[in-house]
C-alpha cells in the first residue's frame, strides 16, 4: 500500500476545525504501534484510514523470526486489511545499545544499509519519518551523546544530534526520492534551539512536510485550560509556525503534520484526569489546525496502551480505549476495555469529502 491519493501538496480530506467564520480542513489518523488496533471492534466506527507506527530502524535487517519484526508486519497486514494508509517512523533499536544500556544511533553506513533493506523489503511504504523525536530529552546518539544536544561542531557527525538527525532525513530522501518524508518528527517544546541546528544541517533540502509532536500544548491545556492564542509564546504549535515563517521564503513551504499528540487519561505521576478532562482536551487538539491552514493532518496518540509487561500498563495512558492488563488483573483506575468519551470526539468529528 502506498501513500494513497492524498500527498502533502494536495488538499486533504477528513475533519474540519473552526477558525473564526471559516473552516480549516485536516485529515485524522491514529498513532499506535499495536497491530490489535485495527482488529478491535471499535476501530471501524472511528472512520479513520490513516495510521502511524514507530519501529526500530533496523527492523528489515532482522530475521523473519524476530518478534519485533513479526509485530510490525502484523501491524502492516492488519492495516492493509482495513485499507489504512501506513506512515512508518524509524527510531532506536533495542539491538543497538551501549554497555550502559543507552541506545546508540546508527552510523551513516549502518543507517544506509538498514533503510536500503527497509525500502527493498517494504517497497509499498512511501510515507516515512526518518527518526522519531531526535530532540527528546534523554535520547542518546552515537557514543552516548544526547540526541537533543542543541549545539555542536558543524561537521562532527559522531557527536552532533541535529546533524545526525538531519543526515538521516537526507539519506532517506536520496534512497527513496518518490517517498514522502517528514522532516523533524520533533518532540515539541516552544522555541527549541534544536530546530535551528537541524535546519542548518538539512543543507539544500527544503522539506515540503514537517512533523511535530505538540504534547506540550495538550498537556498544558489539560492542566490549566491554557489555549494557543495569538501572541502565546508558550504554545509549541504556534511558535513552530512562527519559526518557519520567520525564515527566508524558501523554507516557508509545504505542510505541517501533528503526528503524535493525545490527551491523558492518566499521566506518568499516576494522576487520573478522567473522561471529562480527556474528552475536552481531545476537542482542543482537534482545534489546533485552526492556527494555520498548513496543519493538514493530526495523528491522535493513541488507540489503547497495550499492557504487555509485568508491571501491567504504561504509566502514561492516553488511550481512547482503556487498556487490557496483560495478566487479567483489574485496572486500579478504569475498567479494562472500556471505550472512553474521547473516542466519541474523534468519531463524531466534522467530516467532508468521500
Amino acid at each position: 500500500m502506498g501513500c494513497g491519493s492524498e500527498r502533502p501538496d494536495e488538499a486533504p480530506s477528513g475533519a474540519v476545525a473552526s477558525r473564526g467564520d471559516s473552516q480549516v480542513s485536516f485529515a485524522l489518523g491514529i498513532s499506535d504501534s499495536d497491530p490489535d488496533t485495527f482488529t478491535h471492534p471499535a476501530w471501524d466506527g472511528l472512520n479513520v484510514k490513516r495510521a502511524r507506527v514507530v519501529v526500530p530502524y533496523d527492523v528489515a535487517l532482522r530475521p523473519t523470526t524476530d518478534a519485533r519484526r513479526q509485530r510490525f508486519e502484523a501491524w502492516l497486514q492488519a492495516a492493509a486489511a482495513k485499507s489504512v494508509e501506513p506512515y512508518v517512523t524509524l527510531g532506536p533499536s533495542d539491538q543497538h545499545k551501549a554497555a550502559n544500556g543507552k541506545y546508540l544511533a546508527p552510523t551513516d553506513g549502518e543507517y544506509r544499509a538498514a533503510f536500503e533493506a527497509f525500502h527493498a523489503t517494504y517497497p509499498a511504504i512511501t510515507l516515512v519519518g526518518a527518526w522519531n523525536e531526535p530532540n527528546f530529552p534523554d535520547s542518546v546518539l552515537q557514543s552516548g551523546v544526547p540526541l537533543d544536544q542543541p549545539t555542536c561542531a558543524s561537521e562532527d557527525l559522531e557527536n552532533c544530534g541535529p546533524l545526525r538527525a538531519a543526515f538521516y532525513y537526507r539519506l532517506v530522501v536520496s534512497i527513496c526520492p518518490t517517498c514522502t518524508v517528514a522532516a523533524g518528527e520533533f518532540d515539541a517544546t516552544p522555541g527549541d534551539s534544536y530546530w535551528d541546528r537541524y535546519r542548518l544541517f538539512l543543507r539544500g533540502h527544503r522539506p515540503k512536510l514537517w512533523s511535530i509532536h505538540p504534547h506540550h500544548d495538550a498537556n498544558r491545556y489539560q492542566a490549566s485550560g491554557a489555549h494557543c492564542v495569538p501572541g502565546d509564546s508558550s504554545c509549541t504549535t504556534r511558535t513552530f509556525l512562527g519559526w518557519l515563517q520567520g525564515l527566508d521564503a524558501s523554507w516557508d513551504v509545504g505542510h505541517i503534520w501533528l503526528t503524535e499528540v493525545g490527551a491523558f487519561y492518566r499521566n506518568a505521576n499516576g494522576q487520573v484526569f478522567g473522561d471529562v478532562s480527556q474528552r475536552d482536551t481531545t476537542k482542543f487538539i482537534l482545534r489546533l489546525p485552526s492556527l494555520s491552514a498548513r496543519i493538514t493532518r493530526i495523528y491522535y496518540y493513541n488507540h489503547s496502551n497495550q499492557c504487555s509487561t509485568a508491571d501491567r500498563c504504561a504509566t502514561q495512558d492516553r488511550g481512547i480505549i482503556a487498556p487490557e492488563p496483560w495478566d487479567g488483573t483489574p485496572l486500579s483506575y478504569d475498567t479494562a476495555g472500556r471505550i472512553r468519551s474521547a473516542y466519541a470526539v474523534l468519531r463524531d468529528r466534522d467530516t467532508h469529502g468521500p
